[in-house]
């Protein structure tokens, strides 16, 4: 259930986040708003601030770092970095065999992404235990 226009389509989850954004925003400008003309508050930040300021840049550096790292895995930048030996790969290649067809059905498998098939019929997903061969 959503609106639909003739070029876009908006679902309501996107209305919802769009809503919480603005309560967000508008929540965060009202509470600098009063921290700029709270005397009170500025004191209060400013020591608060100088307690617990090495714990919030120790726990930003943490996550930024793991952030950092699941994306450059998501986009295999990792797995390009850390190489296998060769002769591994030689080793394991003589030991597997090709998969093409389904082992359920008999039907030919659709290559889905490089190392990963899916059964056209009963709709199973299977790895490849191949090597990647780059060209």
């Amino acid at each position: 259930m959503g609106i639909r226009l003739s070029s876009v389509s908006i679902s309501r989850y996107t209305l919802l986040v769009g809503a919480q954004l603005v309560v967000n925003v508008t929540l965060a400008l009202w509470l600098y708003n009063e921290y700029l003309h709270n005397p009170f508050m500025q004191v209060y930040m400013s020591s608060l601030w100088s307690m617990i300021w090495p714990e919030v840049t120790v726990a930003a550096g943490i996550l930024v770092g793991v952030v950092g790292s699941l994306t450059a895995y998501n986009r295999g930048h990792l797995r390009r970095l850390i190489k296998v030996p060769s002769q591994s790969i030689a080793q394991g290649a003589a030991n597997l065999a090709t998969i093409d067809v389904c082992p359920f059905c008999d039907l030919p498998l659709k290559t889905i992404s490089e190392g990963r098939l899916q059964c056209r019929n009963c709709r199973r997903y299977f790895k490849s235990n191949l090597p990647k061969v780059s060209v």
